[in-house]
């Protein structure tokens, strides 16, 4: 399964869902593959504290690597990772179709593939959802976020890719957006609802997945309901808060399969 993050706007959340639904699907036993696919802004390399200037995307791209997992990184989380490095540029057609053209023999080895992808709709989003199965778009509960979500949802959609739900981040229950509404305004299912948290602001310093810094910590609670409602199974050693109304998972491979 290859599942693409997308955002219609950027800091609205979607490298830190990216980042911590890949640790959470290790944790599973899942052989997971996050690509950094935001070729021009990379920064799920940062997240992990790490600044690679060597074994990147554009090495790759330069040196035309007959082996791509050269470039693979392994957290000790148990993520593999592939970033480009900050000196990435021109992103015209042909070097996209290179990207993805290197990247696509590592797929067949991993159970996910995690694209967190660019903000918006521009070519390098194209690319990114055309080599993926299926997206979920992050957003936070406000109107100007929502309506950006909706329109890459409506980009999706064109691309005839299936969009799994969408996420609401940022979530303080005060003075923004309710769940029902901003439901109707993105026309995808919310999958999942992450708090405010402070314990989020402490693992990114530390350059950690809050789900590793702090399992117990409301986000990350919530982290795990978004992985479970994508799945449609309980975690290990979880409780599941409400239904999950099914599994997106099936659905996407039903709706690919049928």
């Amino acid at each position: 399964m290859r599942l693409a993050v997308l955002s219609g706007k950027g800091g609205v959340g979607k490298t830190l869902l990216s980042i911590n639904l890949s640790v959470i699907l290790a944790q599973e036993g899942y052989k997971v593959l996050l690509v950094d696919a935001n070729f021009s802004a990379p920064t799920v390399a940062t997240y992990f504290k790490t600044v690679p200037n060597t074994h990147t995307l554009d090495e790759a791209l330069a040196k035309g690597a007959a082996n791509p997992s050269e470039m693979v990184w392994i957290h000790p989380s148990g993520v593999h990772f592939v970033t480009p490095s900050f000196n990435l540029i021109g992103l015209d057609d042909q070097t996209l179709q290179n990207i993805f053209t290197l990247l696509t023999p590592l797929f067949p080895s991993y159970d996910f593939v995690i694209f967190d992808g660019p903000a918006g709709v521009e070519k390098d989003v194209y690319y990114t959802v055309m080599n993926s199965d299926a997206a979920v778009i992050v957003t936070n509960p406000n109107y100007p976020a929502l309506y950006n979500a909706l329109k890459v949802n409506y980009f999706v959609q064109a691309m005839k890719k299936p969009v799994a739900g969408a996420v609401l981040n940022m979530v303080t229950g005060k003075d923004e957006v309710k769940r029902d509404e901003a439901q109707a305004i993105v026309e995808a299912p919310i999958i999942g609802e992450i708090p405010y948290d402070p314990e989020v602001k402490k693992a990114v310093n530390l350059g950690q997945p809050v789900v590793l810094y702090n399992p117990n910590a409301k986000a990350s609670q919530a982290f795990y309901d978004v992985a479970e409602a994508l799945l449609g199974k309980k975690l290990k050693g979880r409780k599941k808060r409400g239904g999950t109304g099914g599994s997106w998972l099936k659905k996407i491979i039903d709706w690919l399969l049928g």
